[in-house]
């Protein structure tokens, strides 16, 4: 490497991934084959976090565990040391003990800016509040926080404050011009604004040509934004771009059990799985496509009912008498005519039901509309009088038209 990139990788926010910089650079740049020579370099040299940093950019994640503990036990005061482990850990799907890790650090270091960082990632898949301070405190401890920024940038657009979002994206890149999360937000605004020749893509792809994160960043909003079909397209992109993106297979797979298909959902699912992609959305919804075996689809003209087969025979009459009606009804009342049959999918298991909508157990609705499908929970998943079925259903048809007519 020379001299230059040296420099670079030492300046920029990779600086905190200490033996690792150099190779972490070649990776942002794209140049995949020389970053896994750095990574092999690494996992095979003499020092417990070098190797620790080899085998997590080779994907050998549980070694790399077992380094960084070693590497933990011999520098026991290194916060940035914790800071890596934790940020491994988070990676691979165990946020409890990263921020355990980043707590640590912070005993070591307060007000380390690589840790708040930490804890604010763990608080923002949690959607939690706090993740806003832990982001800023991050940047009054260091102002030249990349990340923090880019962090920032990210929830901004999350709550919808597009102007807050250009402000951290902006700031991201005027501390580094080549901070691609900022710039896969900025693309993102270009693309909800549906302005899909965003002139970011350019400035994207010329410091990594296979970026696709940036398009898997989009869809990840088209999706907050109910737009499943921009989405599904958008990860398309991202694993064309980048095969070995598995999380981008495994949203590919999410959206597209959102939108009843459920096969190719599979393919994505199981794609991403045996790749060592296990998080709990994953594990959980091939779990579910498991349980269809005990569904049956039923075509009845305007509306597909998905109903288990212990039931099928006692619900379809009900389920298809009103939703044949509520079409009907909102048809008329906004003026349109759908262009195709509107899927139903109901459930006797209220956490197959939450498994179905959001890849977890533990949520509160009882439907969900994805375009022209609808999930709910079947009458049977709630205690006999605290779920009025046929008011869910005519309030999920009615956003399936709605949306139908806004589309």
């Amino acid at each position: 490497m020379t001299l230059a990139l040296l420099l670079l990788a030492a300046t920029q926010p990779f600086a905190g991934a200490g033996p690792a910089a150099e190779c972490l650079l070649l990776r942002h740049h794209g140049r995949q084959a020389e970053a896994a020579a750095c990574f092999t370099r690494l996992a095979a040299g003499p020092d417990a976090w070098a190797r620790a940093e080899g085998l997590w950019g080779l994907g050998r994640f549980s070694e790399a565990n077992d380094e960084f503990r070693t590497a933990v036990k011999l520098r026991p005061k290194d916060p940035d040391l914790r800071v890596r482990w934790g940020r491994l850990l988070l990676e691979r799907f165990n946020p409890p003990e990263a921020a355990e890790l980043f707590q640590e650090a912070l005993e070591l270091s307060p007000n380390h800016p690589g840790a708040l960082v930490g804890l604010a990632w763990v608080a923002a898949e949690q959607f939690e509040s706090k993740a806003v301070e832990l982001a800023r405190q991050a940047l009054a401890a260091d102002a030249g926080s990349v990340e923090a920024h880019e962090l920032l940038a990210r929830m901004a657009l999350e709550e919808g404050d597009i102007a807050r979002a250009i402000e951290h994206t902006d700031r991201a890149l005027a501390l580094w011009p080549e901070a691609l999360d900022a710039m896969s937000i900025h693309a993102t605004i270009d693309w909800l604004a549906d302005q899909p020749q965003s002139p970011w893509l350019k400035r994207i792809f010329a410091v990594n040509p296979r970026y696709g994160q940036a398009y898997a960043t989009a869809a990840r909003f088209m999706m907050l934004n109910r737009r499943y079909e921009d989405a599904i397209a958008l990860l398309r992109k991202a694993v064309e771009l980048d095969p070995q993106l598995w999380s981008a297979h495994s949203e590919l797979g999410l959206n597209l059990m959102r939108m009843g298909r459920d096969a190719e959902a599979r393919r994505q699912l199981e794609l991403a799985y045996l790749n060592g992609y296990r998080n709990a959305t994953t594990v959980n919804a091939l779990r579910l496509l498991d349980s269809y075996k005990n569904f049956v689809l039923l075509d009845c003209g305007r509306v597909v009912l998905k109903l288990h087969r212990k039931e099928a025979d006692v619900l379809r009459p009900y389920f298809q008498e009103l939703a044949e009606k509520a079409l009907r009804v909102f048809e008329n009342k906004y003026g349109l005519r759908l262009q195709q049959p509107v899927r139903i999918e109901v459930y006797p298991d209220h956490e197959d039901f939450a498994v179905r909508t959001v890849g977890m157990p533990g949520l509160g609705a009882l439907g969900v509309t994805f375009g022209y499908v609808v999930a709910m929970d079947s009458p049977s998943a709630r205690p006999r009088g605290a779920f009025h079925w046929a008011s869910t259903l005519w309030h999920e048809l009615n956003h399936v038209v709605v949306l139908a007519a806004t589309a």
